[in-house]
């Protein structure tokens, strides 16, 4: 008859199997694991970047409130302001200067879109020059001077206008920025409807007075 299976010469090579097995999914355990641990540093990192981000907001967005809170008409803290300045006619009223508005219209909206506080304003018939004889005898009276703290953009004015006297005053707002006497909005004729030559109606009467210090928000 046939002899029965030995098993006590089987049994070490299950055992062995056994052990292999388990020894192949401990290192496949351990060789899978340390994929989780990046992740989790992933997101550590990201919530500790999503964290800082409002803060940086919150404190531009505070500085602009304190920056805006006092008009510079009224600043008593000393600065180099830059200037240019002609007859007023010519700054308000000529109709080769129509652009001129535009260039101020455009830099106020720029500058409110970039939470930026304005830094150039018109100021009719300066009190600075009465400090300054020999320019004032260089332009026509009533003047208007546009005056601003950024030199590059006063530059720009001078090339922009051509006919303008360019220069620099040192002193506080309260100083730079007085008008000794304001531009009423007729002070101007009104243009002759069949000589305007433009392509565009002409500005209202006026337009310069929003451009007035503390008049920021106009």
């Amino acid at each position: 008859p046939p002899r029965p299976p030995d098993l006590s010469q089987r049994a070490p090579h299950s055992h062995k199997t056994s052990l292999l097995t388990r020894k192949m999914s401990a290192f496949i355990i351990s060789a899978a694991a340390p994929a989780v641990a990046p992740a989790k540093a992933r997101v550590s990192r990201t919530a500790v970047r999503g964290k800082a981000a409002p803060v940086r907001r919150t404190v531009r967005t505070s500085a602009t409130a304190e920056a805006t809170s006092a008009s510079p008409a009224t600043s008593t803290e000393t600065k180099k302001y830059y200037f240019c300045v002609a007859n007023a006619e010519y700054m308000l009223h000529d109709e080769n200067n129509e652009h001129f508005p535009e260039v101020l219209r455009e830099r106020r909206r720029f500058y409110r879109e970039t939470s930026k506080e304005q830094d150039f304003w018109i100021v009719p018939n300066p009190a600075f020059l009465d400090a300054m004889p020999d320019v004032k005898k260089k332009v026509r009276q009533p003047c208007v001077a546009v005056v601003t703290t950024d030199k590059v953009w006063n530059d720009f004015v001078k090339l922009r206008l051509d006919r303008v006297y360019k220069g620099a005053v040192e002193g506080t707002g309260v100083e730079c920025l007085k008008s000794n006497e304001l531009i009423a909005k007729d002070a101007f004729k009104a243009p002759d409807p069949s000589k305007w030559t433009a392509p565009y109606s002409k500005y209202a009467p006026g337009w310069w007075e929003a451009f007035y210090p503390g008049n920021e928000d106009a």
